[in-house]
């Protein structure tokens, strides 16, 4: 059937969403995914078929739906990336396990990578995992309390005050009640360190504020300034360029 041109002409790619490779022993596909790669198998898997938690594509094996002994090279043409915690470390592991190597470690445009071959022929190419760069919502309707402290300083304290703010951040504030992000600036001259958080409320902040461990931090941050002003504001009007 051939759609019209207003049946068809809003429709488009979103991007993949399962990744699958038609393998010839399921089981020994599955023995290798699990016991050399660390992949974990979901708990109800389709039927002639293994699906692994991974993300943020579900990646799985299945019983071949064509004859794959038609061709000596399965998946000729097709790049197919995945990410692991150490591309380095699971190379090693994977040479010292004798898993043929296609591609030494070298350093890519995902990072450092590397190429093996699976027991049915298919090239992989594995990446380090790139860190996923967590970003503040700013909604000048989510109510939020916008707090600003500025410090200024000598330029010789600038980053021992920033690294002192952004320990206390991940060991102590991120984890109080009512914290939604927090973000780190240092001026050019390193002459001024501003701490702009949200917090869900003038409460959280205020109950997190009576913490021992928090008014610690504030008497070393304190220490490493000049001078600071600490600024309650609600956030009003968000412009982005178009």
């Amino acid at each position: 059937m051939t759609l019209s041109l207003p049946d068809n002409k809003n429709a488009k790619l979103i991007g993949p969403n399962f990744i699958a490779l038609q393998v010839r022993d399921l089981e020994a596909s599955k023995a290798f995914y699990v016991e050399r790669m660390g992949l974990t198998p979901i708990p109800q898997s389709p039927p002639g078929a293994v699906v692994f938690k991974t993300e943020p594509v579900p990646f799985g094996i299945r019983k071949p739906l064509v004859d794959l002994d038609a061709t000596s090279l399965l998946g000729w043409g097709v790049s197919l990336w995945i990410a692991a915690t150490d591309a380095d470390v699971l190379h090693a592991q994977l040479s010292e396990a004798a898993v043929p190597i296609v591609l030494p470690p070298a350093n890519g445009p995902f990072g450092r990578f590397f190429a093996f071959r699976d027991p049915d022929g298919y090239t992989i190419t594995v990446s380090t995992a790139q860190p996923k760069i967590a970003r503040a919502t700013l909604d000048p309707k989510s109510g939020y309390l916008t707090f600003i402290n500025t410090f200024t300083v000598e330029p010789d304290n600038a980053e021992r005050l920033l690294q002192a703010l952004g320990d206390a951040t991940e060991e102590i504030f991120r984890h109080q009640p009512g914290f939604i992000s927090a973000n780190l600036h240092i001026s050019r001259d390193l002459r001024r360190v501003v701490n702009y958080a949200q917090w869900r409320s003038k409460d959280d902040y205020v109950a997190m504020s009576k913490q021992p461990e928090v008014q610690a931090h504030m008497k070393q941050a304190a220490a490493l300034a000049i001078s600071f002003d600490p600024v309650d504001y609600d956030l009003r009007d968000i412009v982005l360029a178009e």
